[in-house]
C-alpha cells in the first residue's frame, strides 16, 4: 500500500520543480514508510511513497516500461496480477519483477485504458505516456482507495490524500460551503465534492484522461445494469460461499504478516473463519474493548470466534480521555470530516496491530450489499403504509409534530409524507428539512444550496425502475455512505498507522453477484443479510450469526453526557467556528443529552468534528 502524488502543467514549457514534488509527497510518509521515489520531466512530476507488501526488494516506484516512455505510480493491490501477467508473457511481454505494478504497465502497453477492465483489486494509479503526452488517472470500482485532484485548466494536482495538494501551494484550504448542509445532514461529504473548496474526488469506477488542456472523465464500471438472477436460494447460497471463500483467499496474497479485525460480528467472523482454513500458523486477530459498565463491548463475542478458530487474539481498551484527544487525530488523517467514532477505535487498534502485522482484513461492505441495516426494511414498511393510508392523513399528522419531543420520531414523521427517493439519503441520514429549520440559522438555511438533493436524486435516477426499493437503497449506499464514509475511514485510519486494509466483501464480482439477487434473499421477515447468515450457519456459532449488529461501537452516549461534556461545550458553542448554527438549539441539545432525555451523540460528534476540522485546516 502506498501514497501517490502528481503535478501536471498544461503549458509544456513550464518546468516542475523537484523539491515541490518531494515535499508534497512526503506529507503522506505514513502511507509509505519503506521507500520513496520521484519522476520529473518538464511539465510533469510524479511522487511515490511505498509500504512494501509484494516483492519487497524490487517494487520501487515510479516504475517504467523498457524504453522509459511509460511511467506509473500506484497505490493498491491487483489480486489477479499473476494471471494477467501470464497472458501478457504469452503476448511477448518481459517482466523484471513479480510486482503487480509492472503488470499495470504492460497491461497498458497491450490494451491501453481498457486494461483496467482486467484488474480485480483495490487501486488508484497514474500513468504518464510520454509518447502521447497524456496522463491517465484511475480509481478502483468500489472506491476502496482514495484519489483526489485539483484542476484549473493550467495545473492539475492529484494525490492519495488532500494535504499534499495543499502543500503544493497552488490553492489554499477553504471551506466548501456548497457541501456543508450535506455534511451536517449525513456526517460525511458525498463525492465528487469535498469539504475543501476546489478539491474533488475521482468517483469510484471512473478514470480521467488529460492531454494538454482537455480533461475527460469516463465511467468504466457500475452495477446499476446488472441483470436480475432467477437462481434458487440454495444455489445462491452455495455460490455466495464460493465467491466469499475465493475473495478472502485472493486477499491473503502477501509477502508480509497478515491479520484480521475481529469485532465478533457476522462479517468479520466469516472472514476470520475462512482465513483460518489451512493457515500454517494461528491468525492474529484484533478487537476493541470498553469498560463493562457501558454494556456495548464486543470482547465476549470476539473471544468466542477467536477460541473456535484458534487465533492469536489482541485487545485494545479505549478510554474517554483518549477518545476525545484522538478527535484531532481523526481530523488530521481523515482530512475530510467524518462523523465516525469507530474511526478513532480503528486508528488505535491499527496502531496495536502494526506491532504484529502489516496487512489486515475486515468485514466492511457486507451490510451495504446484503442489506444488513434495519433501516432498509423500515423504509420498505413506510412504502407499504403510504399505499394504504391516504396522503391527507399525513398532512393532518404534521399538525401534531411540534408535540413530539424526540428528534428521532420527528424525523420519522417527516419521512411518512415523502417518496423513497426524497426521504432516503443513506443509512447515516440524520437531518430532515424541518429539523434543519431548528438547527440552522435563517441566513444559512436560505443559502445552503441543493448539492445533497442532487447527489441522491442522481443515484435514484440511475437505477430508475430496474431495482425494487431494497436494492435501490443498497445501490445508493454503495455509491455514497460506503465509499465516502466507511471506506474513507478504513483507508485513512489504517494507513495512518502504516497498515494496509483489505475488504473481501467488496470484490467487484461478489458485489455484482449480490446486486443480481432478489431482495428477499437479503432481507426477510425482519432479518437482514438473510442469505449470508444462512451460508454461515454451518461455520459459526448461532450466537454470532444472529446477534445484534454493532461493529466496533463506541460509548459516546455516556461519554458525551458526562466525562466529556465540559470540553464539548468549549468547542461547539463557539459561534465564530460554527456561525451557521442556532446556538440556543445546540444548548438545548447538550442539556437534553446530559439529562439523558435524548441521545444526541450523532449531532454532538458532527459538530465536534466540524469544529476541529475548522481549527486544523481553515
Amino acid at each position: 500500500m502506498c501514497g501517490i502524488f502528481g503535478i501536471y502543467f498544461s503549458d509544456s514549457t513550464r518546468q516542475v520543480q523537484q523539491n515541490l514534488v518531494e515535499s508534497a509527497t512526503d506529507e503522506m510518509s505514513h502511507r509509505g514508510p519503506d521507500d520513496r521515489g520521484f519522476y520529473i520531466s518538464r511539465n510533469i512530476g510524479l511522487g511515490h511513497r511505498r509500504l512494501s507488501i509484494i516483492d519487497l526488494s524490487r517494487g520501487h516506484q515510479p516504475m517504467f516500461n523498457e524504453d522509459k516512455q511509460i511511467v506509473v505510480i500506484y497505490n493498491g493491490e491487483i489480486y489477479n496480477h499473476t494471471e494477467i501477467g501470464k497472458q501478457l508473457v504469452k503476448k511477448g511481454h518481459i517482466f523484471q519483477t513479480n510486482c503487480d505494478t509492472e503488470v499495470i504497465l504492460h497491461a497498458y502497453e497491450e490494451w491501453g485504458v481498457e486494461s483496467v477492465l482486467n484488474f480485480n483489486g483495490m487501486f488508484a494509479f497514474a500513468i504518464w505516456d510520454a509518447k502521447k503526452q497524456s496522463l491517465w488517472l484511475v480509481r478502483d470500482r468500489l472506491g476502496i482507495k482514495p484519489l483526489y485532484y485539483y484542476w484549473d485548466s493550467h495545473v492539475l494536482l492529484f494525490s492519495s490524500e488532500i494535504k499534499p495538494i495543499l502543500k503544493a501551494g497552488f490553492l489554499k484550504a477553504e471551506l466548501n460551503e456548497k457541501v456543508l448542509d450535506a455534511y451536517l445532514s449525513l456526517g460525511y461529504v458525498p463525492g465528487p465534492e469535498t469539504m475543501f473548496k476546489n478539491v474533488r474526488k475521482l468517483k469510484p469506477g471512473h478514470f480521467l484522461v488529460l492531454k494538454g488542456t482537455q480533461l475527460n472523465e469516463k465511467e468504466y464500471w457500475d452495477f446499476a445494469n446488472v441483470a436480475p438472477s432467477d437462481i434458487s436460494f440454495d444455489e445462491a447460497k452455495e455460490q455466495l460461499e464460493e465467491f466469499l471463500r475465493d475473495s478472502v483467499k485472493k486477499r491473503l496474497m502477501s509477502d508480509v504478516p497478515l491479520g484480521v479485525f475481529l469485532s465478533g460480528g457476522l462479517d468479520s467472523s466469516a472472514v476470520t473463519s475462512i482465513m483460518s482454513e489451512g493457515a500454517q500458523e494461528p491468525v492474529n486477530s484484533f478487537t476493541i474493548g470498553y469498560d463493562k459498565k457501558f454494556g456495548i463491548s464486543e470482547e465476549y463475542y470476539a473471544q468466542i470466534v477467536s477460541e473456535k478458530y484458534g487465533t492469536k487474539h489482541h485487545l485494545y481498551r479505549l478510554e474517554p480521555d483518549s477518545f476525545f484527544s484522538s478527535i484531532k487525530t481523526l481530523v488530521k488523517y481523515s482530512e475530510e470530516p467524518i462523523v465516525e467514532p469507530a474511526a478513532i477505535a480503528l486508528y488505535h487498534i491499527a496502531k496495536l496491530a502494526r506491532n504484529k502485522v502489516i496487512v489486515l482484513l475486515s468485514g466492511e461492505g457486507s451490510d451495504e450489499i446484503f442489506g444488513g441495516y434495519f433501516l432498509y426494511q423500515f423504509m420498505q414498511r413506510i412504502d407499504w403504509v403510504q399505499k394504504i393510508i391516504p396522503p391527507f392523513i399525513w398532512k393532518i399528522c404534521k399538525i401534531f409534530r411540534p408535540l413530539v419531543s424526540e428528534m428521532k420520531y420527528r424525523k420519522y414523521l417527516d419521512w411518512l409524507s415523502l417518496p423513497l427517493n426524497e426521504r432516503y439519503q443513506g443509512t447515516s441520514s440524520y437531518l430532515t428539512e424541518p429539523l434543519k429549520e431548528e438547527l440552522y440559522t435563517h441566513d444559512f438555511h436560505q443559502l445552503k444550496g441543493d448539492y445533497l438533493r442532487q447527489t441522491f436524486s442522481g443515484y435514484f435516477d440511475k437505477v430508475g425502475h430496474k431495482f425494487n426499493s431494497i436494492n435501490k437503497m443498497l445501490y445508493v449506499d454503495v455509491k455514497s455512505w460506503l465509499v465516502d464514509d466507511l471506506l474513507l475511514k478504513a483507508d485513512k485510519m489504517t494507513m495512518a498507522a502504516s497498515v494496509e486494509l483489505r475488504v473481501p466483501f467488496l470484490d467487484h464480482q461478489l458485489v455484482e453477484f449480490a446486486a443480481s439477487l432478489p431482495s428477499k434473499f437479503k432481507c426477510k421477515s425482519g432479518e437482514g443479510k438473510y442469505i449470508l447468515k444462512s451460508a454461515m450457519n454451518s461455520r459459526l456459532p448461532k450466537e454470532i450469526v444472529y446477534r445484534k449488529k454493532m461493529g466496533f461501537p463506541v460509548p459516546t452516549r455516556a461519554w458525551f453526557g458526562d466525562d466529556l461534556l465540559p470540553l464539548i461545550r468549549e468547542h461547539i458553542l463557539d459561534s465564530e467556528k460554527l456561525p451557521w448554527l442556532n446556538g440556543d438549539f445546540i444548548q438545548k441539545v447538550l442539556k437534553e443529552h446530559h439529562l439523558q432525555r435524548q441521545d444526541h451523540s450523532k449531532l454532538i460528534m458532527t459538530l465536534l468534528v466540524l469544529s476541529f476540522w475548522q481549527e486544523q485546516y481553515v
